[in-house]
């Protein structure tokens, strides 16, 4: 037997070789797992402490800050409250002639940034009938809607000069509209008649707070009586 072959035998007889092969395993194998499970913990350990800190900051200094502001008493001066009251002591004449002139300025104005708005008011103040009419006539395929004619760069403003009421719930509105553009030049200033039906909620004053008061056009004639910008 060689020297070799004699020496690995009492490598193993002595048992180091069994103590050399486990220290080896375990440097191997063993120590890199657990290496690994102690920094798996660790940042786990970490991320939840660090998020814990956030939270509190956040919480004591956000990153919204809320901003308080006071607004001048002088820009309530234009507030005005309506009499209802003043159609031959007709309080529900009164509010009928409230709601027909609100619904003719917003039906005859024109202002591109604020067209859904006025869809939408026109749409909650008619019948379908009528609104379909006014969605067709502001429809772009008609030449004589006024987004075609006006687009983005005109105005148009309504004045109410008078209303006359007749039976069944029918008035005749008569107003100006002027088209101005950007530069404040008039383009249009025509006179006309606006035929109205409409239904609307007698008063009773036993209904309950927030109860809502009905009123719905149910016709609309449009009459030009003057083009004053052809003079």
């Amino acid at each position: 037997m060689d020297k070799v072959s004699s020496s690995v035998q009492e490598y193993i007889k002595s048992g180091e070789y069994f103590v050399d092969a486990r220290r080896w395993y375990n440097f191997e194998y063993l120590y890199p797992l657990v290496h690994r499970s102690f920094l798996l913990i660790f940042t786990v350990v970490f991320l939840a402490l660090f998020l814990g800190v956030v939270v509190s900051v956040n919480s004591l200094l956000p990153t919204v800050r809320q901003v308080r502001y006071a607004i001048s008493a002088e820009s309530l001066k234009s507030a005005t409250i309506t009499n209802a009251n003043h159609i031959k002591s007709n309080a529900i004449n009164s509010i009928a002639d409230i709601m027909i002139k609100n619904y003719v300025i917003h039906r005859e104005s024109y202002d591109y940034d604020f067209l859904r708005p006025q869809f939408m008011f026109i749409q909650n103040s008619s019948t379908r009938i009528i609104f379909r009419q006014f969605a067709n006539f502001m429809n772009i395929d008609n030449s004589l809607s006024p987004v075609m004619r006006y687009q983005r760069s005109l105005r148009r403003s309504v004045n109410i000069l008078s209303v006359v009421y007749h039976k069944n719930n029918k008035a005749e509105v008569i107003f100006t509209s002027v088209a101005k553009n950007s530069a404040n030049d008039i383009l249009e200033n025509m006179v006309w008649q606006a035929t109205i039906n409409f239904e609307i909620d007698a008063i009773n004053i036993h209904l309950p707070p927030n109860s809502n008061f009905n009123f719905v056009v149910t016709g609309y004639k449009l009459k030009l009586i003057e083009d004053k910008s052809k003079k």
